[in-house]
Formats: structure tokens, sequence, C-alpha cells
């Protein structure tokens, strides 16, 4: 379905129409689910999280507009969800080789998806940490990616392969890094 349906959906459930939100649910729970589950590994807490992502919809739904992406807002919410219970119960997920996208080296091979994820959210900004998460776990092309987050393909390939440099080039250093006030990656002084 369509944003632009999607977003019909939400109008007609805000208005009273409950079968409206069941067929946004229907259409959208598959590829939420798969979302989370790429997270946490696990069916149970995936279906907690997915109810919880759809309560967390229900709660703002009056803010959505129709230039926002309705699955890609629904991407956002179960993936701070699924982020938020791996750090709050210290699960880590299996195979790192996947976010590293080849950028591993030997140093590195201690490093578990969690501390991946954890040094991505630190140097990446928000757009290119969504991307790369987008891509490498839920395996969504670059097209996908732009029609979800309402992007420029060519913006969402450079945001993949510049995140996918940062993280490697992290990975690399011994030495901690931070963003600086103009959005750049460097060393403190």
């Amino acid at each position: 379905m369509k944003d632009i349906e999607l977003y019909r959906l939400c109008q007609r459930f805000i208005e009273g129409d409950e079968k409206a939100f069941n067929e946004l649910y229907e259409d959208t729970k598959g590829k939420i689910f798969a979302n989370i589950y790429s997270y946490v590994k696990s069916k149970e807490v995936s279906e907690d999280i997915l109810s919880d992502t759809y309560i967390r919809f229900i709660n703002s739904i009056k803010d959505i507009t129709p230039d926002k992406s309705i699955l890609g807002y629904l991407y956002t919410i179960s993936r701070n969800l699924s982020l938020n219970y791996i750090e709050k119960n210290k699960r880590y997920l299996d195979d790192s080789s996947a976010i590293l996208d080849n950028a591993s080296n030997e140093e590195n091979n201690y490093l578990d998806n969690s501390e991946i994820i954890k040094i991505m959210k630190e140097i990446l900004n928000p757009d290119m940490f969504n991307v790369i998460m987008l891509h490498l776990i839920n395996g969504l092309d670059y097209k996908e990616i732009a029609d979800t987050l309402n992007k420029n393909e060519n913006t969402i390939r450079w945001q993949y392969n510049e995140g996918l440099k940062k993280v490697r080039e992290a990975l690399k250093d011994d030495k901690p890094r931070k963003w600086n006030q103009r959005g750049f990656w460097e060393r403190p002084n």
C-alpha cells in the first residue's frame, strides 16, 4: 500500500473507523515484525515490541501529516523500541558480519553486534544510522528506503556509503572519536 493510502487509513481511524486501523495494521505488520525480529531475534519479544509499536503509533497518529511516510514512521518507532530493549536487557545479536558489511578486521572480531550498533549510534547521524539498518538488517534496497523515507535514492546511497566509511574508520581506530559541532567525526585533542 502506498503512503497516501496509509495516510487516508489513518484519517479514517481518527474519524472513528476502527476497520481502517485494522487494514493499516494488516498491511504493515509483517514488515514491522521483520524489522523488530532482525534486532531482537526472539519471536515472543518481537510480538511484544510490535504491540508497543502500534500503541505508540496510535498515541501519535494525530501528528501524522500527508508528507510523512507512515511505514518509515513505524520502522523508526519499532527500531527505537528494539534498540531500547537490547540496551536494557543487554541482549546481543548473532551476526556482526552483516552490520560491518566486510568492514571488520582481526582486531575487531571481539566486538558483538550490540557494541557495533552502539558505536554506530554514537558516530553516525540518525539518517545514516537508519539507512544502514534498513538496508543491512531489513534487506530493503535503496529505492525502497528512499520511498519509505521520502528521500532521493542517490541521497540514500550516499548516506549508506558514507556511513559505512565512518563505521570502518571508527573500528580501525583504538582512540575515541566524537562528532564535532560542524558534524565531522574527529579525535578529541
